[in-house]
């Protein structure tokens, strides 16, 4: 995708204020705007740019038990310890994004009779739109319920006194919306090299599936699933041959559906939109003082040994690929991000090539006898890791810049879910066979290195749906989906999760590994996220037509 469009479109003023309330748009009133396709495109890649947010992305993790937030995310911990208010920000920054992504989606649907441009490009202009604002639905549905709901802009006096509409009535129109778009879209085997991260039939494929899942349809899901996994009719679609690649240089390859785009020009020296590394890895590359956010001992037990067994907390040896590719864990090698200037010694020199990377402090303090500017040890403050481990996943250091900021895209979506999402719509709908899951399950584990037997179907048994949430789990985990399972799987009344002392975020969380003897395990806040964000107290406070969930 041609960024450089959104940074035109932005610099002309066209974000403005957030939430339901109109901002001014005298910066496009102009009646001649619509007139020109490069005024029009900005308009649909400034729709790119807010529909959603690498902080969402990542920080969606804090809200599941894969991960430990520290005081540096303190509004998502709060949410998932059960200690925010309707106060919190991270419940009126979800509800303020979709609606500003809402108003900027209407001013150009809005205008679409105004826009003197090629038909062929003005219909798929529209549909991308379109595509876009069903995603920002979902987004609202599915955390909020009712919302308020239309499908132009509403006025000023208007939107201080909307009601909020049924989310089934708002879901019926997503599915109709995307069921269309899918008709008008091009697939991702006809988009340029230029166009790579626009949306495509298949996405609205893929987000119409996971709509259904969130709702636990099935029969749909497998439907719209089955869409991409039998035929070529909306794109054509498969597995990454490496797990790794996939999230190093593998996010415009067959496996990816929908990705969060950042942008450059010439590379790590001007980066023009980026994502945080500094908080999201190791620190003695990252930011030297702040963690966002620790893997749990519960996600790393997760990731089995190649023959399928369960591996002792610290054994990292020979397990599923995909823990290598998402953990960091003591004694793993990290690829150093030269434009920081990182002061730790690689392989290469001083902040060049490789390094260790030490979450035992025992480990770490021998290390640092050659190199004092190693920091990653766990030492029992937020400001390093609280579990032993750090996030790896989409880190990857030639797309870092100095000032810590990459480029690199985020896959919001990917094949391995629609594969995931088949499978356990198969399953639950009574399905699943053999030959449904060497169709998912199956390749996903080949992949992921395991023995033969392990990759063979387990056959009819109580633990068959276990198995598929738990491959969901390590297949997708710290992407920002496990907060959505929890609540769909209706886990967040069971004692695992629920009770003090015994909550599954939180039974390691201050814990690393190599330190437990049990002493240093504490439960200071344990999981207790609710199933619905509040409607944010500051809109109620504006509009009071608008009622608030059950239990805030």
């Amino acid at each position: 995708m041609k960024k450089h469009a959104i940074f035109a479109f932005l610099m002309a003023g066209m974000v403005g204020c957030v939430g339901i309330e109109q901002y001014p748009t005298n910066s496009y009133s102009d009646a001649t705007f619509w007139n020109y396709e490069e005024n029009c495109m900005a308009a649909l890649y400034l729709g790119y740019n807010q529909y959603w947010n690498a902080d969402m992305y990542f920080n969606n993790n804090i809200l599941s038990d894969d991960v430990y937030g520290s005081r540096h995310t303190q509004s998502s911990t709060n949410v998932a310890t059960g200690f925010a208010t309707t106060n919190d920000s991270r419940f009126s920054d979800e509800w303020n994004q979709c609606y500003q992504e809402l108003r900027t989606i209407h001013t150009a649907l809005d205008n679409q009779d105004r826009m003197n441009i090629n038909e062929q490009v003005k219909s798929r202009l529209i549909a991308e739109l379109r595509l876009l604002r069903a995603y920002t639905y979902l987004r609202l549905t599915t955390w909020f319920g009712d919302v308020p709901f239309f499908t132009t802009n509403p006025t000023l006096p208007e939107s201080k006194t909307i009601s909020r509409t049924s989310a089934d009535q708002i879901k019926q129109f997503i599915h109709a919306e995307l069921e269309e778009v899918s008709h008008i879209l091009p697939k991702n085997t006809e988009l340029t090299e230029a166009e790579n991260g626009r949306v495509t039939c298949g996405t609205a494929v893929a987000l119409n599936a996971r709509a259904y899942l969130l709702d636990n349809d099935f029969e749909n899901c497998a439907r719209e699933c089955a869409k991409l996994i039998e035929s070529n009719e909306y794109g054509t679609y498969a597995l990454a041959a490496d797990y790794a690649e996939l999230f190093t240089s593998g996010h415009y390859g067959p496996e990816s559906i929908l990705t969060l785009e950042f942008a450059y020009e010439g590379g790590v020296e001007n980066i023009k939109r980026s994502w945080d590394t500094g908080s999201r890895v190791p620190q003695s590359i990252g930011a030297g003082e702040i963690v966002a956010f620790s893997p749990t001992q519960e996600l790393v037990n997760c990731f089995r040994k190649t023959d399928g067994s369960i591996a002792a907390d610290a054994d990292y040896t020979d397990r599923d690929l995909r823990f290598y590719a998402t953990i960091a864990y003591n004694g793993c090698t990290i690829q150093i991000p030269e434009a920081k200037a990182c002061k730790i010694i690689g392989s290469e020199g001083v902040g060049k090539g490789t390094y260790t990377c030490w979450t035992n402090p025992a480990d770490e303090a021998e290390a640092q006898k050659n190199d004092p500017a190693l920091s990653d040890s766990y030492n029992a403050s937020q400001n390093r890791t609280l579990t032993g481990y750090y996030n790896i996943k989409n880190y990857v250091a030639n797309t870092v810049g100095a000032g810590g900021g990459s480029y690199k895209p985020l896959m919001e979506m990917r094949y391995a879910d629609v594969l995931l999402m088949y499978a356990e719509s198969m399953y639950e709908t009574g399905n699943m066979t053999a030959e449904i899951w060497d169709t998912t399950i199956r390749p996903l584990r080949e992949r992921a290195g395991f023995d033969e037997a392990y990759c063979a179907y387990p056959g009819e048994s109580d633990d068959l749906r276990q198995i598929i949430r738990d491959e969901r789990r390590v297949e997708l985990a710290l992407e920002g989906r496990r907060c959505f399972d929890i609540r769909r799987w209706a886990l967040l009344e069971t004692p695992s999760l629920k009770n003090s002392g015994a909550a599954c975020m939180t039974s390691q969380a201050t814990g690393a590994p190599f330190l437990d003897n049990g002493a240093n395990i504490q439960c200071p806040a344990p999981y207790n996220m609710k199933y619905w964000f509040p409607i944010p107290q500051g809109e109620r406070d504006i509009n009071h037509n608008l009622t608030q969930n059950p239990g805030w």
